[in-house]
């Protein structure tokens, strides 16, 4: 019969396995993982005498973009108004591969503005994306691991914007004044374009106004809750879309290193959760 500490400590294996990255479930930004740490774990799974402990599934599915949530907070309304208009345009957003990868739990990695994009489109929408065994908080440590100690990146990318503005109000003016006078930046269109986009709308039947009707009520039913304790933008990892399938099967093989037994240099990030577990190592 096992005594008390064995059935303990494969509890909280099994727990830390399930839900778990680094020691913790909490998203670690780039700021609180050091070089050291990430520099021995984006490589060191293979290295900790166990050769299974840090492998994690990861797979191409289709989804609805409905059904993915943000990871971050900062998304500017106009950017993703403006792509939305030129994948109308461009007939691109029903099976598009978004090129990112997805949490076991449906939090979205990168890709926020034309995640947002599609869903003011349509909530709908099928979208192809890389969905990775573990949940938002452990994916979030895990990439700024491979982001940090792989790539050599320290900082993420700046964000503006905000998800919580993304209501039928606010872009009441963004897509009158659009249907108006067009918009200048990154994808300039002219009122014509924008008008002949939103009449493509699903749902539109060719009516640009009711597009416009259409694509208020989709901001409205946006997601807006982001992955509890997600560090901002400039802390998140920084993964391209030509990189995700690299990075999926380095967890594939177990190659980062995430899991107790931890490699030589990899330090948990609070290994006090635990103190039973530390009790009987």
């Amino acid at each position: 019969m096992k005594d008390i500490l064995t059935l303990v400590e494969e509890k909280l294996r099994s727990v830390r396995e399930a839900e778990q990255a680094l020691g913790t479930d909490s998203p670690q930004g780039l700021d609180s993982i050091d070089v050291t740490t990430a520099k021995a774990a984006s490589n060191g799974g293979q290295k900790d005498g166990s050769k299974e402990d840090d492998q994690v599934a990861g797979k191409k599915v289709s989804i609805p973009v409905g059904a993915l949530r943000p990871a971050q907070t900062e998304i500017i309304k106009e950017m993703a108004f403006s792509i939305a208009i030129s994948q109308l345009l461009e007939g691109k957003f029903n099976g598009v591969d978004m090129g990112n990868i997805v949490s076991n739990d449906n939090y979205i990695m990168d890709g926020h503005h034309r995640w947002a994009a599609i869903s003011l489109i349509s909530p709908k929408a099928q979208v192809k994306v890389t969905k990775i065994d573990l949940p938002g908080g452990a994916l979030v440590t895990t990439l700024n691991l491979y982001t940090k100690g792989k790539l050599g990146i320290t900082k993420g990318n700046p964000g503006k914007g905000n998800v919580a503005e993304f209501t039928g109000n606010n872009f009441e003016g963004i897509i009158s004044q659009a249907m108006k006078n067009g918009f200048e930046g990154e994808y300039p269109k002219t009122a014509e374009q924008v008008n002949k986009a939103l009449s493509l709308i699903p749902g539109a039947k060719g009516d640009a106004n009711r597009g416009k009707e259409i694509m208020k009520n989709n901001a409205d039913q946006l997601p807006k809750e982001i992955l509890p304790g997600a560090p901002a933008r400039v802390q998140m990892p920084v993964i391209k879309a030509d990189q995700v399938a690299s990075v999926k099967t380095a967890l594939a093989n177990g190659e980062i290193d995430i899991e107790e037994p931890f490699s030589q240099g990899v330090k948990p990030v609070n290994e006090s959760i635990f103190p039973l577990w530390n009790k009987i190592k």
